[in-house]
């Protein structure tokens, strides 16, 4: 995959992430990111995907391979 589509993915993904944000903060019909993120939390398993998910994360923007 070239670095551009993998931009625009990431950027694609940061505007799907603010909309949630606002449609939760300005209409009140979904949860905010901090009470869904709270609700996540509260189960153990939440908290082990929660944690694999930002390994991932972590792991694809940080490492660069040669």
């Amino acid at each position: 995959m070239s670095r551009a589509a993998t931009l625009w993915g990431y950027a694609l993904l940061a505007v799907a992430v603010v909309g949630y944000q606002l449609a939760g903060v300005l209409r009140g019909r979904t949860a905010t990111l901090g009470q869904a993120l709270r609700r996540v939390t509260q189960v153990p398993a939440g908290r082990a995907v929660l944690l694999a998910g930002w390994l991932w994360a972590g792991w694809h923007t940080f490492v660069r391979w040669s």
